[in-house]
């Protein structure tokens, strides 16, 4: 189970790694100067769009379902191109700027959504908001990661003793777990960093469905438990 889950890692990252490299040889290729400073001009001129665009759809999953989202961004997508081509922006920002953002955003989406195999024990969420369904068959320990971002990982399958690894790094955790069951939380390492309010709450239950165990290290976040 280790080495299925080192393999799934060591083969995502030799993706983000090929990728990176593809687009940088293509970028660079011809002329390499002119064409390197001209992407760290773009960089440091759009970064700060960038990340308020990046705030603003992880609040949009936050409220709505991912599969909600393709219809109105692929209509709005037309219609930012629609309106560029009404009121004649010039042809080369369109060519060397929106279309190659359009290329590497849909080239992300089409990495981010590749397949998972049921040996994954850990999930991170980055800058970004999603969901995840623990299989009830994960071998432990389970790590969860956000790190300026939601993750709400959904454990309401999973029975027996599990132990938890909880990070949250300016980001938020929801546990759901099932409602006969038994938590402890265990967060010395936490700092500045909002835990159930109540954690007596979370103690044995008479007929538990399953033992969950929770090592929590936040620093400026957030760690939730609900009960289902």
């Amino acid at each position: 189970m280790a080495q299925g889950e080192k393999g799934g890692r060591a083969s995502r990252v030799r993706i983000w790694v090929g990728l990176f490299a593809v687009a940088g040889g293509a970028l660079l290729v011809g002329d390499p100067a002119q064409r390197g400073e001209t992407a760290l001009e773009l960089v440091g001129r759009w970064w700060p769009w960038t990340l308020l665009a990046l705030a603003g759809l992880n609040l949009l999953r936050s409220a709505v379902p991912v599969g909600s989202l393709i219809g109105p961004l692929a209509l709005g997508a037309v219609g930012v191109v629609g309106l560029v081509a009404v009121h004649g922006l010039q042809a080369h920002l369109v060519r060397d700027q929106l279309a190659p953002a359009l290329l590497v955003a849909t080239g992300a989406a089409l990495v981010l959504s590749s397949d998972r195999t049921g040996l994954r024990t850990s999930w991170t969420r980055l800058l970004a908001t999603g969901d995840v369904v623990v299989p009830p068959s994960v071998r432990c320990p389970v790590t969860l990661r956000a790190v300026l971002g939601e993750l709400r990982a959904d454990l309401g399958e999973v029975r027996g003793q599990v132990e938890v690894n909880v990070t949250a790094i300016a980001g938020h955790v929801r546990l759901t777990v099932p409602r006969a069951s038994t938590v402890q939380v265990n967060a010395q390492g936490a700092l500045l960093t909002r835990l159930p309010t109540r954690p007596s709450e979370f103690t044995r239950q008479p007929h538990s469905e399953g033992e969950f165990t929770i090592h929590v290290l936040g620093v400026c976040g957030a760690v939730s438990i609900a009960r289902v």
